[in-house]
């Protein structure tokens, strides 16, 4: 039984699959499987796999596209490592990547979940994500604050029966994380481990409409958590403040922004679905444009 079994969903990503695959078969942690999912691909990527030779490396063929739900769940029911991690197809992993989040998962034994730092261009600037599972449940409700492409499971953790849901398309991830905050430990640690690639065939650039609606299905059910529901207006007040686009220089805005804040933080304290003090703190970020 490996270590870790890497789950890698492919689909179209010719471009930089050979980058991606590389940056995991050359990790420091070398005790490891590669499962490797091409969900019919047409760009010539399945030829790339076909072409690996590292024994590591499993390989599944789709003959026709499935979605990426359907290739993450058939990963999952195929890891046999002590620890799940997730990898794209179109970004690199730093070489100590794996090794570096085993050895916490080792150290820590509580966490069920863990992600990493990442950054967007070789030279910087790192994003750190909120790392104590406090904070996460806390901006989870805003945005989606687990990288999914960095993130290392705990194979243990399937005794809550792991699955990603094909309910929320393109926001599956947010939803996992989401649902697994209110039964599993989360963490993210400090560390740039992951080479993040943006470019124009990322979901949140083709199915933008898809992936907001999914977010605000996501979104409504943590709030209903403290027993309410949001008209379409104060959704809009929940998404600007989520992306950080209160005017704080508009009276009216920063006003209608911060009365919504506290309202907010009133059916928490009646509730006590989040830390006070963190959900506090993370709105106050929100209103003044500070990024976690």
């Amino acid at each position: 039984m490996p270590k870790i079994s890497v789950i890698m969903p492919v689909y179209n990503n010719a471009l930089y699959l050979q980058e991606a695959v590389n940056s995991i078969l050359l990790q420091t942690l070398t005790d490891l499987e590669l499962i490797i999912i091409d969900d019919g691909s047409t760009d010539g990527s399945a030829g790339i796999i076909h072409e690996i030779r590292d024994t590591r490396v499993r390989k599944i063929f789709h003959s026709e596209n499935m979605g990426i739900v359907t290739s993450l769940n058939q990963g999952l029911d195929l890891a046999r490592g002590q620890y799940i991690a997730r990898m794209d197809s179109d970004d690199i992993a730093a070489l100590n990547r794996l090794e570096v989040q085993a050895y916490f998962m080792d150290q820590n034994r509580s966490i069920d979940v863990c992600g990493t730092g990442y950054t967007t261009n070789y030279l910087g600037p790192v994003k750190l994500n909120p790392m104590n599972h406090e904070e996460i449940k806390v901006w989870l409700l805003f945005y989606c604050c687990i990288l999914h492409p960095s993130v290392m499971i705990r194979s243990s953790v399937n005794r809550l029966h792991i699955r990603y849901d094909s309910n929320y398309p393109h926001a599956e991830d947010y939803e996992l994380w989401n649902r697994l905050s209110t039964c599993a430990q989360l963490a993210n640690i400090p560390h740039n481990l992951m080479y993040y690639r943006l470019h124009g065939g990322q979901v949140s650039n083709t199915h933008r409409a898809i992936q907001d609606d999914s977010a605000r299905r996501i979104r409504q059910r943590q709030l209903s958590g403290l027993g309410i529901q949001l008209s379409d207006e104060e959704y809009a007040q929940l998404v600007k403040l989520a992306e950080f686009r209160v005017n704080a220089e508009n009276y009216e805005e920063y006003q209608a922004a911060a009365g919504f804040a506290n309202w907010l933080i009133e059916q928490n304290r009646q509730s006590r679905v989040f830390n006070e003090e963190l959900l506090t703190m993370a709105l106050s970020r929100c209103i003044s444009r500070v990024p976690y």
